[in-house]
């Protein structure tokens, strides 16, 4: 009896520490992503920190591969940690070479008060006709 009393009084506990994770992804269709903005930024901090002053360069190399270059500036008078992920995608706008474990690398940079820097990214097949690059912070910058 006294068992039975235990677990029926446990079950709401366990119940409610359950119910606050996992947590599902929302899909927004209005996100910047599924409008097809080139460059996105991942972070609200990175709005008023991050510019993008001259239009990305987007041309093919002798591969036929498409190479983006994108100058990124630092609008804040402290030093900010990035990092850049550039995900290309076919005709259909499907991103290539994306399988679970697979995904594109994330790469790290260093924008110093003030510093513009051009990050360039080339795609791995031919197929690649559109990209979009994510930018998100690595660290928190200090107060």
């Amino acid at each position: 009896m006294k068992k039975s009393l235990l677990v029926l009084l446990a079950v709401p506990f366990l119940w409610l520490g359950c119910s606050s994770g996992p947590y599902l992804p929302e899909s927004d269709p209005q996100s910047h992503e599924a409008v097809g903005r080139r460059i996105v930024l991942l972070d609200e901090d990175l709005e008023d920190a991050i510019a993008v002053d001259r239009h990305p360069v987007v041309q093919r190399n002798g591969k036929n591969l498409l190479v983006v270059q994108v100058a990124l500036r630092n609008q804040t008078s402290k030093t900010l940690q990035i990092q850049v992920q550039t995900l290309f995608k076919d005709s259909k706008g499907m991103v290539l070479y994306s399988e679970v474990g697979n995904e594109a690398a994330w790469q790290s940079m260093v924008l110093s008060a003030n510093e513009t820097q051009s990050i360039t990214q080339t795609s791995l097949t031919p197929q690649a006709t559109q990209y979009t690059m994510r930018v998100r912070l690595m660290h928190r910058p200090q107060p």
